[in-house]
């Protein structure tokens, strides 16, 4: 007959509360990337407003430009310098006109060089988007 010799139990005391510290391991690491999914999502956010908000000031100064070249066209000279109006929230400013009359041979016309900017929002601000075009436009 063979004898069995039970070996007596021994708690053992050293990893209680392993799976606390785990839990609370995971559940910091989700929570960093939650933060950082949510702040990426927000910059990714502005990006796309602000890129949008470029577009329409490039057609706001692309309609100031044809305020512009009407404007000439009816008058045959530079509007005056500075005309500001707003178009859509956005200031649409002619910052320079000038005429630069030219002969060539028997023909003679003008050259008009014209700068407009439009603009939203205050300078240094988070919003602030201008665009600024410059053209050079035949005249009669």
């Amino acid at each position: 007959m063979m004898i069995v010799r039970e070996i007596p139990h021994k708690p053992i005391f050293n990893q209680r509360g392993f799976s606390l510290i785990s839990t609370l391991f995971m559940v910091v690491v989700l929570a960093a990337l939650g933060a950082y999914m949510t702040r990426l999502n927000i910059s990714q956010q502005t990006t796309t407003t602000m890129s949008l908000q470029s577009v329409r000031a490039w057609y706001a100064a692309s309609s100031g430009l044809d305020w512009a070249v009407f404007q000439i066209n009816a008058s045959s000279s530079c509007p005056t310098v500075p005309s500001n109006f707003t178009a859509e929230g956005f200031t649409i400013s002619l910052t320079g006109c000038t005429a630069y009359p030219i002969t060539e041979g028997a023909v003679s016309y003008t050259l008009y060089d014209l700068q407009i900017t439009a603009s939203q929002g205050t300078f240094g601000s988070t919003g602030y988007v201008s665009r600024r075009l410059r053209a050079t436009i035949k005249g009669a």
